[in-house]
């Protein structure tokens, strides 16, 4: 299958600029069920690039002494619980069995809710009846298809559609081209910064991708998620490559996400 290509005029379609009329809600309400006690950071990365595309809101599920953390490093991270439009699971929380993994099950099996699955929430790949999109890497891919990292990465396509089809998701495999996949499509992505391979990088991701699911919360369909998830590895992309042309500061990385999305914003 000949891959389809992605650009700014097309990531443009999913950045509505807020209207007159427009509150928190309807801008869409992310919930975040991200970081842990072992890796803090993971939580205050994916709230931050969230909050950096303009969504209504985001709530932030985990640990307290995480929540103290979240909401000390952005305040308008809400900690209470109440409504979401889509969640975003598992980045940073660790791959071994914890309260915090056990939660973040309790919360992907709640609500037939879109939902994002990114590192420690892997393990529910094709548990979800909900459009549902995983980010994995090569090694984690390898390990949900029980192959060799070695053989993704020489045929990223082919695992990425492999895994589209037999879990029944929609398959952002991350790499220095990325490849986004459902069952009948493929989109690759613009060779990246390779300086995007370092900690924390991914989370930013993470964090986009389910803000910008939430920004489209009344039009999220499991076939236009592969389009969402172009469009959020498109404005990863861009914003790395603003912020510096050498090493990576993630922080200086999610200030360029706001940026890019007023650019892009329709």
């Amino acid at each position: 299958m000949k891959p389809e290509t992605w650009s700014a005029t097309k990531s443009s379609k999913y950045l509505p600029k807020p209207k007159a009329s427009d509150h928190k809600y309807r801008r869409g309400v992310l919930g975040c069920v991200t970081g842990s006690k072992q890796y803090p950071g993971a939580a205050l990365l994916t709230t931050s690039a969230a909050l950096a595309v303009g969504i209504g809101m985001v709530r932030y599920f985990g640990p307290e002494t995480v929540k103290r953390a979240v909401i000390q490093n952005r305040p308008e991270v809400v900690v209470q619980t109440g409504p979401v439009n889509v969640y975003l699971l598992g980045s940073g929380v660790p791959a071994k069995k914890s309260l915090l993994r056990k939660f973040t099950m309790e919360m992907a099996n709640r609500a037939d809710l879109p939902k994002v699955l990114d590192a420690g929430a892997l393990y529910l790949t094709g548990s979800s009846k909900s459009p549902t999109i995983i980010t994995p890497h090569a090694g984690e891919l390898a390990e949900l298809l029980k192959v060799s990292a070695t053989k993704i990465e020489a045929e990223p396509i082919y695992y990425a559609l492999d895994a589209a089809r037999k879990f029944k998701v929609t398959v952002l495999l991350k790499g220095n081209k990325t490849v986004v996949a459902n069952d009948h499509r493929v989109i690759q992505l613009p060779a990246a910064s390779s300086w995007l391979a370092t900690a924390g990088t991914g989370d930013v991701l993470a964090g986009l991708l389910g803000a910008l699911l939430a920004l489209n919360h009344k039009a999220v369909t499991k076939d236009n998620l592969i389009e969402l998830g172009a469009t959020a590895s498109f404005i990863h992309a861009q914003s790395a490559k603003r912020s510096s042309n050498g090493p990576i500061d993630a922080q200086k990385m999610i200030d360029q996400i706001t940026k890019v999305v007023s650019q892009l914003s329709k």
